[in-house]
């Protein structure tokens, strides 16, 4: 099912909140009760990765950011501070949001958990992220709502760890489709030029997020469906990527077609997956629509519900 809005504000920006929202929890502080909780959860490896969660209720909403993008992208948007996505779902369910290592707001805002070896996997991701959510005691089931390479990740979590998650909401998410839509050698540019190639300003982070997508679609090939109960939302961006350095028109327009089919893939993967299209916006939803994106988050929070 595809469903068409109206138009919205039409600028992509490459925001994210500077907010420094917290210290390490006190002693028996845990995330899985109600109210706020923001701090650092030691995982396994004796590594601390920083964890934020608002509100109350069930299910569980957990947000995934994308590529190099810190956690706290959720918390804001073009209209300013604290208008994002996460304190439009945080008033109705618990939602939690959280930095992976070697993400950034804007240089020198880098991420609050430890750093990792680079390049690693979205594989990888998920199961750093299950260990926090265990650790931290936050209580599913899980409704994940991950942008771009987010929801790599998230569909990673939703087929290791099936029992824990109950729905999905994919914000213009990249797929293992873009790499088998594309000729080897075209891939390798897109790779090289769209996910390889960070600003001047984060490349100066020395432990800045890199990720192995040839392994990452690897990983998720042959777990590409669903678990059966799985309900899920498709978000796809009305307009494409612009052109970076070093790519001419035409590739960029081979990287924009290949997107659209490739978000037509993820609606495929599992049947009546809500389509929507975010109408005058970019890759940057959550940021450009976050009362878009929110709207179908909390609509998927009531079916889960039961409502």
């Amino acid at each position: 099912m595809k469903v068409r809005l109206g138009p919205g504000v039409g600028v992509a920006l490459a925001l994210a909140s500077a907010l420094l929202l917290g210290a390490t929890p006190a002693a028996g502080q845990s995330a899985a009760g109600p109210g706020d909780f923001y701090g650092q959860v030691a995982i396994e490896g004796n590594r601390d990765l920083y964890l934020e969660c608002h509100g109350s209720g069930a299910p569980t909403v957990v947000f995934v950011s994308g590529l190099r993008s810190r956690g706290d992208i959720w918390d804001s948007s073009v209209e300013g501070p604290d208008t994002g996505v996460l304190p439009r779902v945080a008033p109705y369910t618990r939602a939690c949001l959280y930095d992976r290592p070697g993400t950034l707001a804007h240089y020198p805002t880098v991420s609050r958990s430890d750093p990792v070896s680079m390049p690693r996997s979205t594989g990888d991701a998920a199961v750093e992220l299950h260990e926090l959510l265990a650790a931290a005691g936050v209580p599913g089931p899980y409704l994940f709502v991950g942008a771009s390479t987010g929801g790599l990740i998230a569909r990673g979590y939703a087929s290791f760890f099936p029992a824990e998650v109950s729905g999905l909401v994919l914000v213009d998410a990249i797929s293992e489709a873009v790499r088998g839509l594309m000729k080897p050698a075209q891939f390798a540019r897109y790779n090289l030029r769209y996910l390889q190639s960070p600003s001047a300003d984060a490349a100066q982070y020395e432990d800045l997020e890199a990720i192995d997508f040839y392994r990452s679609f690897a990983e998720m090939k042959p777990r590409r469906r669903y678990p059966r109960k799985l309900r899920s939302v498709v978000i796809s961006a009305e307009y494409g990527f612009g052109t970076p350095g070093g790519v001419s028109k035409r590739f960029a327009g081979i990287v924009n077609r290949t997107w659209k089919r490739a978000q037509r893939y993820l609606v495929s993967l599992r049947p009546r997956t809500k389509h929507v299209i975010a109408y005058g916006s970019g890759h940057q939803i959550h940021v450009n629509e976050p009362g878009l994106v929110a709207r179908y988050v909390l609509g998927l929070v009531t079916r889960l519900r039961g409502g």
